[in-house]
């Protein structure tokens, strides 16, 4: 019997290890410890919860589900005077995948979120009120890439669903389960949004993910998709598609903007076969694996950047997995491909190399470069050097106005996903991150939060509202720390972390109790305003990362 329980302690032990530990940030900098990629426990934490007491969710049950739920459930509760109403928090942005700019009105960018669908600012994300959601009338909560028609504003493309795996490539590391939301495809709006319709129809095939839509800027009739099945291309603006370019996980896509057949992609994500940057010269027909110079071999994603002025410059930003030191490439082609050269290996993703990191050119300046994985780095010298500009720790706790300043200038939100230059001024540089989406306004020296009404932090399961306050709620966000509901959208952030399970004393309303991940609870006893540990022996080797009490 003891070596019967000594072994499932072992077993539940190395379970919840395999993910690695997420980091711990609280009010105090002086607390700030290391980690290996939260973000991964988190994901598949996500998919086991759903597929109870499957390992999976099967193909298409998703959307068996929602035509189910809109041909037999009544509507009732929509047409009562008291229907859901949102409540924030619209000072806390949540998970950003891509951010697109109206090109016939930059002022109106769309941004695609992780958990809450698609959003658009007519203001560039300025103020209080900056954000609104628009509807795409299909079950989508994960938007991963935006891409315009050059010259044609009301053409919108949208990918969905968020996946990083395939298949069982590393396998107890992670599974195909390794995703942060459902995809159906790729929707398609000629009417600047009012209407979508399903141009890739994936609804079920919901553990797909759509990565890059890439509009050819020469012929918008050809268009481009890196998804987790491989490339893509239609010829009919949307109408039909051939698979072009078989290898897996294609996580981002280029095109030559002089030359649009040729085209570059970047496979492969925690050990999936074909892992590599990929080049066409004829428009999809063959394809050509580069490999002079670069890596020979690499655990995470690749994101690309091709130079606008002159496109034989190309810079790629290649992670190489889920924990720290495991290694960072930035490496540049000054000959369309034929040689790389890597220019730093200072490790800007560290444990994100899976997950959140990126390179971008400045469209006139090759020498000109943004590099982001955790923090923001920038050089001028085509990436010899990298500057760290961002320290991701500095966010301000307490109730931040919607629309103000998270932080100091030197803060934009850890883990960077995407990144895009304003088309008229390049100095205006705008980046998609786990906290929304940020701006730099002088080429990345200083940074703001441009997240005002922008609701779309995913909050974990253990949200808690009051039994003596209905204006009292408290929950904990993915990456996001946690946050108190008092009444107004502007919500009050304490603690820090990935924000967890918390509860609210029944008969006391200044007690309160949140955490973070592996059941690091702590305890106010003044409404939320001072927080201490309470002391769980053991807890962080035995628990799920995110989990309950009672």
């Amino acid at each position: 019997m003891k070596k019967w329980i000594v072994g499932l302690i072992c077993a539940l032990a190395a379970t919840v290890l395999i993910g690695g530990v997420a980091l711990w940030f609280w009010n105090d900098a002086s607390e700030i410890k290391p980690k290996t990629s939260g973000a991964m426990q988190a994901l598949q934490q996500w998919n086991m919860q759903r597929a109870y007491p499957n390992k999976d969710i099967p193909v298409g049950a998703y959307y068996r589900a929602y035509q189910y739920a809109r041909q037999n459930l009544p509507d009732a509760l929509d047409k009562r005077s008291d229907a859901w109403r949102p409540i924030g928090p619209h000072n806390i942005g949540g998970r950003t995948l891509a951010i697109a700019f109206n090109p016939q009105n930059p002022n109106t960018i769309y941004a695609g979120s992780a958990g809450g669908g698609l959003w658009r600012s007519y203001s560039g994300g300025v103020g209080a009120d900056a954000w609104e959601h628009v509807p795409v009338g299909h079950p989508v909560l994960g938007v991963s890439s935006i891409a315009f028609a050059p010259n044609d504003s009301n053409t919108i493309y949208i990918g969905t669903g968020e996946t990083y795996n395939y298949g069982n490539s590393i396998g107890g590391l992670a599974v195909r389960t390794t995703r942060g939301s459902y995809g159906i495809g790729i929707l398609k709006t000629t009417d600047g949004g009012q209407t979508w319709t399903k141009s890739l129809d994936w609804s079920y095939q919901q553990n797909r993910g759509v990565w890059s839509v890439v509009i050819n800027p020469l012929n918008p009739n050809t268009v481009w998709a890196a998804t987790t099945e491989g490339v893509y291309k239609s010829g009919d603006a949307g109408a039909t598609w051939n698979r072009v370019h078989s290898v897996i996980m294609a996580m981002h896509l280029v095109i030559n903007p002089v030359d649009t057949n040729t085209v570059y992609v970047g496979c492969g994500n925690l050990g999936s076969s074909g892992k590599g940057i990929y080049r066409t010269v004829d428009g999809g027909q063959n394809w050509q694996k580069l490999t002079n110079g670069l890596p020979p071999s690499f655990g995470g994603k690749v994101y690309l950047s091709i130079h606008q002025a002159n496109p034989r410059i190309i810079y790629a930003s290649i992670g190489n997995g889920s924990s720290a030191g495991a290694g960072t490439w930035l490496v540049k082609t000054t000959d369309g491909g034929d040689s790389w050269t890597t220019v730093n290996t200072l490790d800007y993703a560290t444990y994100q190399g899976w997950f959140a990191h990126l390179v971008g050119v400045h469209p006139t300046d090759p020498n000109l470069i943004i590099a982001a994985g955790i923090d923001i780095f920038k050089s001028i010298n085509g990436g010899s050097n990298l500057i760290r500009k961002t320290d991701w720790w500095r966010w301000y706790f307490g109730n931040v106005p919607p629309g103000g300043p998270e932080g100091p200038p030197n803060y934009s939100h850890a883990d960077h996903h995407f990144i895009v230059y304003h088309p008229a001024n390049p100095d205006i540089i705008y980046f998609g991150t786990d906290g929304g989406v940020f701006r730099s306004t002088d080429g990345g020296e200083t940074f703001e939060g441009r997240n005002g009404g922008y609701q779309t932090t995913q909050f974990y399961n253990g949200f808690s509202s009051s039994p003596l306050d209905s204006l009292l709620s408290i929950g904990g966000m993915q990456d996001n720390a946690t946050a108190i509901y008092e009444g107004s959208v502007g919500w009050r952030r304490v603690i820090g972390g990935d924000g967890a399970w918390t509860a609210l004393d029944p008969v006391d309303v200044n007690r309160m109790y949140g955490s973070l991940q592996n059941l690091s609870i702590r305890k106010s006893y003044d409404h939320g305003n001072s927080w201490t540990p309470l002391p769980i022996p053991g807890s962080s080797n035995l628990t799920s990362f995110i989990a309950p009490f009672a």
